[in-house]
């Protein structure tokens, strides 16, 4: 009786407990520091124990992805130490919940304190409670696993370290997901019910650090990690986006045919670009929005439908940019803006203008860092007409600037930092430039939304297009691509490399030999003479030029080893390409990405040297992990041409045992074999091309005489 009596006063002041919860989530959990686990390449749900025991709802039985999350924060000057903090927690939990909003109730064991199999329930705002048992119990910690009912399926650890000057660390760290497809939508999608959680272990830390008899130092840190799981039953946004994705490929296909290239900003002026980053006042854990840095980078600006300049029109600025990141190479990063409204409801629709400023430019499709749904933004100060000859005058006059902006779905706009644009203004009509974010995403904020993986399947199949109808070969095969047999082993390769797009490199930058040390790594290196020609800049048709089309068109590698099966143009970074590796008659297909291309002059040991090339990583799937850089040099001083030829690599997890021999008794040498054999067809292909060269030169020749 006295516990329904407890149940209904509990669910009588819910209503202003969640109110309070409310006005202490906007105060402070909603800023708490967010971050992402570094520390392990991944989760695997074989790292949480079966447990024993009826009732028990484990990871397994869980939907959707699995979070792994970490509260923790410092406490200083306080009177117990981290085993003393334990023992008074374990007495009496709820000193240390907001029982405004969550309370412990004991169902099952003792009657007083936290022990080995005791059960309690969790009394939150909804229509369900969450039922937990202990399943394990040390001085310095203890773990409570989900039962069946509770909104959540998997386990959570409290637990306490002493620090070495004094202090002590209070940690929470749970590996869960969601025990049914309502939490599912609650929690991952809507996010309502994650930042139930936030407040409720943020102002748990806060309690802690109260009981501990000490102060925090610092602000509670929360970091996530979100992982994928194998087999999942629930319905993703991405399989319920693949008909749209398709419908719209084919759409724009049909429309870039029908104009005779792109759908959508069809013509565009490209300008110099400078971000200057100062950052906001609150961490985001986004390079792009916390650092103060300069980044050079490049802009086009377009017109969408391609109307006469007088006719309002929705205009567009895209972007892109080297983007440092911690532990590895600067990545290539693009954004998509187009003129938006800048209102809280006005961000999400597109706004026709008949100037480039002034001018709110949006990205009108959310980006997610960390656990918030963030826009970007830019409000273009200069009046300047939406027409490019009044675009290319006002660059040549002076800078171009814009305020770049960043906002939560609903939130206020707050400057991050200063897009600046310089001439000089050119056209991109003989040479497009090609954009494409969901490729070349920018560090840190990951494209949310199915309609996101929609805009990316659009632009692939336009790229393809494009690509095909740039580069045609006789015969009517692509430059790169395996000869065809017919439509169903194209439309084969065309399923495979369309799926490459969901693949991670199947390394971590950590693991990078300059970072963790060559010892675990194979590293080659080969460099190959090829035929030099005079001092200064490569000579048009000369061998650097001819090499550098081997190396743009991965023409290099022997197509008895190795060859490209599907890739939908020049290497650009982000680009995936689909290689078809062969031997004794087995054929596996392998996924690769493009990093970076480079294509500069440098000062190498005091000499300069003009250098294209490009690299690529594997992904999941792959045979291998690491990474290969294909370059072509030549020295300015002496007018020697080489070919570069780097890589790293080491066998990858392979499943299928009889592959996984194979490549452990012929791999390696494989691998040799192949590099070598590229540098010699380098030579050999360069030394053809000077000759058909000379051939048509001298014909030309002889009919001029």
């Amino acid at each position: 009786m006295r516990r329904r009596w407890r149940q209904r006063v509990r669910t009588a002041r819910w209503p202003a407990g969640a109110g309070l919860a409310l006005w202490r989530w906007l105060r402070t959990a909603r800023t708490a520091k967010r971050e992402r686990l570094r520390t392990e390449p991944g989760f695997d749900l074989a790292r949480i124990p079966t447990r024993g025991g009826d009732r028990i709802q484990g990871l397994r039985q869980g939907v959707g992805p699995v979070y792994q999350r970490r509260y923790q924060v410092r406490v200083e000057g306080a009177d117990l130490d981290a085993a003393g903090l334990m023992e008074r927690l374990r007495a009496d939990v709820n000193a240390a919940s907001p029982v405004e909003f969550a309370v412990f109730d004991k169902i099952s064991g003792a009657s007083s304190g936290l022990d080995l199999g005791d059960e309690y329930d969790v009394h939150m705002p909804g229509p369900w409670n969450c039922p937990v048992r202990v399943v394990e119990r040390t001085p310095l910690s203890f773990r409570l696993a989900t039962l069946s009912g509770h909104v959540e399926a998997g386990e959570i650890e409290f637990r306490a370290r002493d620090a070495g000057d004094g202090g002590l660390w209070f940690t929470i760290e749970s590996w869960t997901r969601s025990g049914d497809r309502l939490a599912d939508v609650l929690y991952d999608r809507v996010g309502m019910a994650k930042e139930m959680q936030l407040h409720m272990w943020t102002h748990f830390c806060c309690r802690v650090a109260e009981m501990a008899g000490g102060r925090r130092a610092g602000d509670v840190e929360v970091f996530t990690e979100r992982t994928e799981v194998a087999g999942d039953s629930r319905v993703d946004g991405r399989h319920v986006a693949r008909p749209a994705a398709t419908a719209l490929a084919r759409t724009f296909t049909a429309l870039a045919k029908a104009r005779g290239g792109r759908p959508l900003h069809p013509r565009g002026v490209v300008l110099d670009a400078v971000l200057r980053l100062s950052g906001t006042s609150r961490f985001w854990g986004v390079p792009l929005l916390d650092d103060t840095a300069e980044l050079q980078g490049l802009a086009r600006l377009s017109r969408s439908v391609g109307l006469p300049a007088p006719y309002p029109d929705i205009l567009g600025l895209a972007l892109r940019w080297r983007q440092p990141v911690e532990d590895g190479d600067p990545a290539t990063a693009e954004l998509l803006l187009a003129t938006t409204g800048h209102g809280r409801a006005a961000r999400h629709m597109l706004r026709p203008a008949n100037h480039w400023g002034p001018g709110f430019y949006g990205s009108l499709l959310p980006y997610k860092a960390g656990d918030r749904y963030v826009l970007l933004g830019a409000f273009a100060r200069r009046a300047v007409p939406a027409d490019f000859a009044a675009l290319a005058r006002a660059a040549a006059a002076g800078p171009i600037t814009m305020d770049l902006v960043v906002a939560t779905g609903l939130g206020p706009w707050e400057r991050f930092g200063e897009l600046v644009l310089t001439g000089p203004a050119r056209a991109d009509d003989g040479a497009p430039v090609r954009f494409n974010p969901v490729r070349n995403p920018i560090p840190g904020l990951r494209p949310a939304g199915p309609l996101h993986q929609v805009r990316g399947s659009a632009y692939d199949a336009v790229q393809h297009l494009d690509a095909r109808k740039r580069r045609p070969l006789p015969g009517g095969r692509r430059r790169g691509t395996v000869r065809r047999k017919g439509p169903r082993a194209h439309r084969r390769l065309q399923r495979l490399y369309g799926r490459l797009r969901d693949r991670p490199v199947n390394f971590e930058a950590r693991e990078r030999p300059e970072n963790a040390g060559p010892a675990a790594w194979h590293i080659d290196d080969h460099v190959q003479a090829l035929p030099p020609e005079r001092p200064g800049p490569p000579e048009p048709d000369g061998g650097w030029e001819i090499a550098r089309r081997l190396v743009r068109d991965y023409e290099f590698a022997d197509p008895r080893i190795i060859r490209s099966a599907y890739r939908t143009g020049e290497p650009e970074p982000g680009a995936d390409m689909l290689l078809e590796a062969r031997f004794f008659g087995l054929r596996f297909h392998l996924g690769v990405r493009v990093g970076d291309v480079v294509d500069e002059v440098v000062e190498r040991d005091g000499r300069r040297v003009r250098v294209w090339g490009w690299n690529y990583s594997t992904l999941e799937g792959h045979l291998e992990r690491g990474q290969m850089d294909q370059e072509v040099h030549k020295w300015l001083d002496t007018g020697e041409v080489e070919f570069h030829l780097h890589a790293f690599s080491q066998r990858a997890a392979i499943r299928n045992p009889l592959v996984r021999l194979g490549f452990v008794l012929f791999g390696r040498p494989t691998q040799l074999i192949y590099q070598r054999r590229a540098c010699r067809r380098m030579s050999d292909l360069t030394r053809a091309g000077l000759a058909a060269r000379r051939r048509v030169r001298a014909g030309e020749a002889a009919v001029s005489r």
